[in-house]
């Protein structure tokens, strides 16, 4: 098994090389996606693709569709695709998911988190092929391991659960709240759901989509997402524009979870007593699983430290919520999730401890907006 490192900059292809042949792996480079693609099809060994997403002459997404089109195997050759990106851009990520990339890296790579997805990617080759191997197997009426595949319906399902999380993280580069905002928001609203009687497949679904509510942020301007005061009304009508903004991008998947994650970011301002926005939905308008998000969003927002507040404790958040105080009001959420939400109160405590930040440099938050 090999790695092919792909990017224009000699210095960036030669401490990857460097790195990724200290894990074990036999590692080949390329200085553009026209050679990268040469020696792709060239070379069989070829399953692990590093590579730069905006590159001179093709694209890196270019490269993956002439990948999988091309004559060596296409869309059927064992590959992962790994891409490093500098930017925030969602609608690649999302196209890239679509050609089948799984992992994205910002620049500057974080060398830990490559090894992790290494690993990974050398995981699913090792146990794709012996699935593909085991298949041809059962054509011959040979038993095969049903531990094996166990373990690769587990691999893909952690695949596809770390492409939602960097789709994600793409939003939060645009408009970083916090380092782990959107790791709360997710477990926050899987516990709110255990509460209210759904199922783990259900609960599952939540928790990747949940943290995909503020998608629509990349298409918000940098000064207005970035400005330390407040909005005026010119500007607030652009930001309340995200939640469309975040429904557009993320409705052109049929994926059950892509699904909910849409109707979430359409809907998450949306509060029950008819205040909200884009729609001004009222009750049971509202999806249950925007409901959800709104309240732990708001939860998380009270309780995370900014240059303009300081974070509250979790009890003073809990009366806020429960009994408000002037811009926080509970006829602003489901009475259910509310409930639901008391009960679990404490299980939402130790997530946020759990997955604390450091608040160094933490920029001003605007979910709330």
């Amino acid at each position: 098994m090999k790695a092919l490192i792909v990017d224009d900059e000699l210095d960036i292809r030669e401490e990857l090389a460097e790195f990724v042949e200290s894990l074990g792996l036999e590692v080949d480079t390329a200085s553009n996606g026209e050679e990268a693609l040469e020696k792709y099809h060239a070379d069989s060994s070829i399953a692990i693709v590093l590579s730069d997403l905006t590159m001179p002459g093709i694209s890196g997404l270019e490269m993956l569709e002439s990948m999988n089109a091309g004559q060596a195997g296409g869309q059927d050759r064992i590959k992962r695709v790994i891409y490093m990106t500098g930017n925030g851009d969602t609608q690649s990520v999302i196209r890239a998911m679509h050609l089948g990339a799984t992992e994205f890296l910002l620049k500057p790579i974080d060398l830990d988190q490559l090894e992790r997805y290494i690993e990974a990617a050398r995981e699913y080759v090792a146990e794709e092929q012996f699935r593909r191997l085991n298949e041809q197997a059962l054509a011959a009426k040979v038993t095969a391991n049903e531990m094996a595949i166990s373990a690769l319906h587990k691999d893909i399902r952690r695949a596809y659960a770390e492409a939602l999380a960097c789709l994600a993280a793409a939003a939060e580069y645009k408009d970083p709240e916090t380092g782990q905002h959107i790791t709360r928001i997710g477990e926050y609203a899987a516990v709110i759901a255990r509460s209210l009687g759904w199922d783990a497949e259900r609960r599952d679904m939540i928790r990747l989509a949940a943290p995909l509510h503020d998608v629509g942020k990349v298409g918000m301007p940098d000064a207005i997402l970035l400005k330390e005061g407040p909005l005026d009304a010119a500007e607030m009508r652009v930001m309340r524009q995200h939640p469309e903004n975040g429904y557009k991008i993320l409705s052109s998947s049929e994926y059950p979870v892509m699904v909910m994650a849409a109707r979430i970011a359409l809907s998450h301002h949306e509060r029950w007593d008819g205040t909200g926005y884009p729609r001004g939905l009222k009750g049971n308008e509202i999806p249950v699983e925007a409901s959800i998000t709104t309240l732990v969003d708001v939860y998380d927002a009270l309780r995370s430290e900014r240059p303009y507040k300081p974070g509250f404790s979790h009890e003073r958040v809990v009366e806020i919520i429960t009994q408000g105080d002037g811009r926080t009001d509970p006829n602003h959420f489901r009475p259910e999730v509310l409930e639901a939400f008391l009960s679990s109160a404490d299980d939402l405590n130790k997530i946020f401890l759990k997955f604390a930040d450091s608040h160094e440099g933490a920029p001003i938050e605007r979910s709330g907006a």
